[in-house]
Order: C-alpha cells, then sequence, then structure tokens
C-alpha cells in the first residue's frame, strides 16, 4: 500500500533517465577526485605516476570515470532488477560493509585496468588504485558516519527539556 501511494506521489524514473542520471552521477562523482588524486600524486611524488604530465593524468581520470559510470550503471540495473523494492535499503553493518568492499573491489580492479594499459607498474598501480579507494569510498563513508552521529546527538540535545 505505501509503495503506491509513494509511486502516485513520486512516479518511477524510466530506465532511460536511470540510466542517464546514474552514469552521469557516477561520472562526475569519480572523475573529479581521480583526476584530484591522479594531479596531486604527479606533483607531489612524480616516480608514482612516471612523471606524467597534469594532462596525461586528466586523460587517466577521464578513462577511469568511463568505467565507474559503466560500472555503476550496471549494479544500479542489476540491483533493481534484483529486488525493485528494497534497492539501497539494506542499512546494517554487514551490509554497508559488503557494498563498501564490493565498490572498492571495483574501483581497485577499474584503476588498475586504467593504470596498467598505461604502462605504470604493479606497483605504482596498487598505491594509486589504494588511494583512490580511500578518497572515493572510505573518507566519504567516514565523513557521514560522523555526521549522521553529530545529527544524532543534537536531536537528542534539543529534544532533552531546558532545566
Amino acid at each position: 500500500m505505501i509503495a503506491r501511494i509513494g509511486q502516485q506521489v513520486q512516479p518511477e524514473v524510466s530506465l532511460p533517465r536511470r540510466i542517464a542520471l546514474t552514469a552521469t552521477s557516477a561520472f562526475v562523482f569519480t572523475w573529479i577526485p581521480a583526476f584530484a588524486v591522479f594531479a596531486a600524486t604527479t606533483v607531489t611524488a612524480p616516480p608514482v605516476t612516471s612523471g606524467a604530465s597534469v594532462g596525461r593524468t586528466a586523460f587517466w581520470a577521464l578513462q577511469f570515470g568511463i568505467l565507474m559510470a559503466v560500472a555503476a550503471t550496471i549494479t544500479n540495473l542489476r540491483r533493481r532488477a534484483a529486488k525493485p523494492d528494497a534497492a539501497g535499503t539494506d542499512t546494517s553493518t554487514r551490509g554497508i560493509v559488503l557494498r563498501l568492499a564490493i565498490n572498492a573491489l571495483v574501483t581497485g580492479a577499474c584503476a588498475w585496468l586504467v593504470l596498467a594499459l598505461q604502462g605504470l607498474s604493479a606497483g605504482q598501480t596498487a598505491s594509486l588504485a589504494a588511494v583512490l579507494v580511500v578518497v572515493l569510498h572510505l573518507l566519504p563513508m567516514i565523513v557521514a558516519r560522523l555526521l549522521q552521529r553529530r545529527g544524532g546527538r543534537r536531536q537528542a540535545s534539543s529534544a532533552d527539556p531546558v532545566p
């Protein structure tokens, strides 16, 4: 019953629109941080990127962003096809850790593919992939958890009566 009311209030997004939104947002939210990681690494530790130029690292980030957009679109479509009502609603610790691990593996695989094809060594590729996983997955999760705890404390303190 609640699902029917929800569909009337907010109609379901069409499949082509959902694909476009997923791909666009995944590209934007991965290309910019990937470029920042690659450019910062190029400036601070040139041997890690074999002294690549900023333009070349932007190209790497572009390739990485496209791969991540494709992966996000496929994952989103598969998840919604498997569980149309419960897509992305698993908020248990196990579900969050599982999603984080899967996303980290996908990120690492995409980074490995892009960077290995650019001629970087296994050590260089692994270090850049690890930094990308931290920047794209771990830091946002930590910040979200801290903000969630802070918001919970703020609500709890505002609910207490003032003596």
